[in-house]
């Protein structure tokens, strides 16, 4: 096993695996709040459900390859595209009077 040139190219400590990892929790997650959202509101529900897969790209995409300039530009284009798109859900969305209400109790 040869060591690369540059240090930064070691990743010590599996960084680059762990940010893999956190980026798959974040899309199960979108995946989870938007099937939850099918409950109450279909199409918010299946907009931000949409989202788990691109999200899961994004994530995918940012840790297969070496960070440049131009690549992580792109992922914070598509990340705050993301979180705009979640903002605008929630204000056009109608949101509970309270707990019972968002439960159906």
């Amino acid at each position: 096993m040869t060591l690369p040139d540059d240090p930064e190219d070691a990743d010590p400590g599996l960084a680059r695996e762990r940010t893999r990892l956190a980026w798959a929790r974040t899309s199960i997650a979108f995946a989870a709040v938007g099937a939850a959202m099918l409950k109450r509101e279909v199409i918010p529900g299946l907009i931000v459900l949409a989202t788990a897969p691109l999200v899961w790209a994004v994530g995918s995409f940012a840790t297969r390859v070496r960070p440049r300039p131009g690549r992580l530009l792109v992922v914070t284009v598509i990340v705050t595209a993301i979180a705009v798109l979640a903002m605008v859900v929630v204000f056009l969305g109608q949101a509970p009077v309270s707990l019972r209400q968002l439960l159906h109790v």
